[in-house]
């Protein structure tokens, strides 16, 4: 299948043994776990409920229940195993996932090679998900992220894209989520992104303004809120937001939108390409030039060993030499392409 529509392909299959009536996949940035693509029938249709939605899961609730259930040996678990009605966690499924929505529901965290590349939701009526479907669902998981990571890799038209701004691009929101000030750099972004504006923002938007939301009093916490995004052109986009200190205490929101730069996103496509921590070590080397002894030494291995990793690399990557491993795997993707 095409890999810019397998994932929804899977989903069609999966209804088909796991019947549902209404399901969201979003796929996230595995560093940070914030969605940077949603798609399905339980997205929130109203705009203000959007950004709501994303206020309150970057809380912590949803991704900690998740984490959770993937420490207990899992993937998958009705909502009714992570949600308790005496804590917040049932104020924010009442708030979120509940209205409107079919009675029983099942959530999956999509993980492959111990990285988190996405989420699944299914709802249905009646009757519940049996024990048999959440074993079957819990199977499908990673094949399901593996859907996600094609998805990453697919070829995009990087001829319809225009030369990227220099400069990050800036977009202030109010406390009503309208766009109080932004700079052309910012409208450039959006435009390649396919938006004319956040009347429905696109999810990895929505996720950090509301992760910065979440959590403008921690001053112990220095991380911004962030995630990778892959545009419709094929560019990489790094979105941040903080929150803005007013003197008439108006709680507005800064979002920086700049093109990923090549150490952000070189380790995401290794990952990507089913290479593991080690190799993804030795693949980045390689990308800066190193000889094998030298990688060696970098990583204090022998040089034997590196040789293994790298046919290693190179069988699952598809490719016969270090040129081809940049040239075929990374460079399309990073900005020194």
């Amino acid at each position: 299948m095409d890999p810019r529509t397998l994932p929804n392909g899977l989903i069609e299959a999966l209804a088909r043994v796991v019947p549902f009536d209404a399901f969201c996949w979003g796929a996230v940035d595995p560093a940070s776990l914030l969605p940077t693509r949603a798609a399905g029938t339980t997205i929130p249709h109203t705009t203000p409920l959007i950004w709501e939605a994303h206020e309150l899961v970057a809380r912590g609730v949803v991704p900690r229940d998740v984490r959770r259930v993937v420490r207990s040996g899992r993937h998958v678990a009705r909502v009714g195993e992570i949600v308790d009605e005496r804590s917040e966690h049932h104020r924010v499924y009442q708030r979120v996932l509940a209205p409107n929505g079919p009675e029983h529901q099942l959530r999956a965290a999509l993980v492959a090679d111990g990285m988190h590349w996405g989420s699944l939701h299914l709802e249905r009526r009646h009757p519940g998900f049996s024990s048999g479907e959440v074993a079957l669902v819990d199977s499908l998981v990673p094949h399901l992220a593996h859907a996600l990571r094609r998805w990453i890799l697919a070829d995009a038209n990087h001829s319809a894209s225009p030369r990227p701004p220099e400069i990050p691009g800036l977009i202030v929101l109010d406390r009503d989520n309208e766009i109080d000030s932004i700079s052309p750099e910012a409208e450039h972004w959006l435009s390649e992104w396919g938006y004319t504006d956040l009347k429905i923002p696109p999810s990895a938007i929505a996720a950090v303004v509301g992760a910065a939301r979440a959590r403008p009093n921690r001053s112990h916490d220095t991380t911004i809120p962030s995630a990778r995004v892959r545009l419709p052109t094929g560019t990489w986009l790094h979105v941040r937001a903080t929150p803005l200190t007013r003197s008439d205490h108006q709680r507005h929101t800064a979002i920086v939108l700049e093109r990923a730069s090549d150490g952000q996103i070189a380790p995401l496509i290794a990952r990507a390409h089913h290479l593991s921590q080690r190799e993804t070590q030795i693949a980045l080397l390689v990308l800066r030039g190193l000889s094998t002894s030298e990688i060696a030494a970098e990583l204090f291995i022998s040089p034997y060993t590196v040789q293994d990793h790298l046919k290693s690399i190179f069988e699952k990557v598809g490719v016969r030499s270090r040129r081809e491993l940049a040239t075929d795997i990374f460079e399309p993707h990073l900005q020194t392409a």
